[in-house]
């Protein structure tokens, strides 16, 4: 789905940065190397297109523009990112009452503005390339004005402004537009931003929502906390059998002593519990062990046929036992079938599981700036023997660590 992503200025990494990303993507390096800053990137362009809003997760959460800069060498004067999309695979993701298609790869680029102490706004630019003349085209206003969105030919010419009402230069205008016959490209980019989830931290204590009779709703998609669990497993065992099936194969493989899932139906909400064998009553959630609950929320999230065009994961390993890697593993590579993958780890036995192209490595330079490398077999031409690439970083031979 992204082909690249560029970053400047964003938390770690001061100049321009691009990263080349595949089918599956292992990130590795050490705290604060700088691969949730990866993610970080690829949630704010989902929760400023299609989720909770540019302002709530870069002003909100984050702290602003002051929090977000990279200050080596002195503060900026703008944050830029730029995401480099695969034509092919947004096309994939349109709805099927569209008809309109990308003919060759877009580029939506995002740059934040400081205002004053702790004010921004932001400019925007989606290029799509055209390859026949080798230049290109690009849509939406890059003016902080906020209330055009500007049409230039492939020569930089303006065509046309369109004008929106009442517009905000603090989010996205991809967020604000709705009008698909007007905006076709910024229309269809949208509706495949939502195909996008990052999960970076489940809550899977005793007062957890996960734990908690779900709502019913029409969610089909795991969110990003997980407490929609039980109902998104619900509605695989009505719509997606096959795939329910799969995941209760799955659990069996890690738990021999498991039989199936059970949903408690509440008026308005929804109970999830496992049944195991030689026991007369089942396992509420409120009591099922942490590490099977995580690995029930992976394999519900990596199994659903409806889990969308791109998952970023941030260290799965956390509080699984050994034994669930390799399952783990065969997941991920399931789901990345359909589904671009990125997954931050320091599980070297997770690691083992993929091949040595699908691995970035993120390490900190002499001034302390962020570098991105992808290892290839081609660097170890003495090699003998098999790669185990998660062996080849324990003993430091593809970066990543402190020795």
């Amino acid at each position: 789905m992204i082909r690249s992503i560029t970053l400047e200025n964003f938390f770690s990494f001061k100049e321009e940065t691009i990263i080349d990303l595949t089918d599956i993507n292992i990130l590795l390096g050490i705290n604060g190397s700088g691969k949730s800053t990866l993610l970080k990137a690829i949630r704010l362009l989902h929760e400023a297109v299609a989720g909770v809003g540019f302002e709530n997760i870069f002003q909100k959460e984050w702290g602003g523009f002051n929090q977000v800069v990279n200050t080596n060498g002195g503060h900026a004067k703008f944050i830029k990112i730029k995401y480099k999309l695969d034509a092919e695979a947004l096309n994939k993701t349109k709805p099927s009452r569209s008809s309109f298609k990308y003919p060759y790869n877009p580029t939506y680029q995002i740059t934040i503005h400081p205002i004053g102490l702790v004010g921004y706004y932001l400019s925007e630019i989606l290029f799509v390339e055209d390859k026949l003349l080798e230049e290109k085209t690009r849509y939406i206003t890059d003016k902080p004005i906020g209330t055009e969105v500007a049409e230039f030919d492939r020569k930089g010419k303006l065509i046309e402004y369109k004008h929106i009402d009442d517009i905000s230069f603090q989010e996205s205008v991809l967020q604000q537009i709705s009008d698909r016959s007007r905006y076709p490209y910024m229309y269809m980019l949208k509706e495949a931003i939502k195909q996008i989830s990052v999960y970076d931290y489940f809550n899977t204590s005793s007062a957890s929502p996960i734990r908690k009779p779900s709502d019913y709703s029409t969610e089909t998609v795991l969110n990003r906390t997980g407490d929609n669990l039980a109902q998104v497993l619900s509605k695989l065992q009505i719509n997606n059998s096959l795939a329910y099936d799969e995941i209760e194969k799955l659990l069996q493989r890690v738990n021999p002593n498991f039989k199936s899932i059970q949903f408690e139906q509440f008026p308005s909400q929804i109970y999830l519990s496992l049944k195991e064998s030689n026991l007369n009553k089942t396992i509420g959630a409120s009591h099922i062990s942490d590490g099977t609950l995580r690995f029930l929320l992976y394999m519900t999230m990596l199994y659903n046929p409806n889990r969308g065009g791109l998952i970023c994961i941030d260290e799965p390993e956390n509080g699984l036992h050994p034994d669930m890697i390799n399952t783990l593993a065969q997941a991920v590579k399931h789901a990345s079938q359909t589904t671009q993958i990125l997954i931050a780890t320091h599980s070297p036995l997770l690691v083992n599981c993929f091949e040595l192209e699908d691995i970035l490595v993120f390490e900190k330079d002499a001034e302390n700036k962020t570098v991105v490398t992808r290892k290839s077999e081609d660097e170890f031409e003495d090699w003998e023997g098999e790669f185990i690439p998660g062996q080849m970083w324990i003993r430091g031979q593809l970066g990543g660590k402190r020795w």
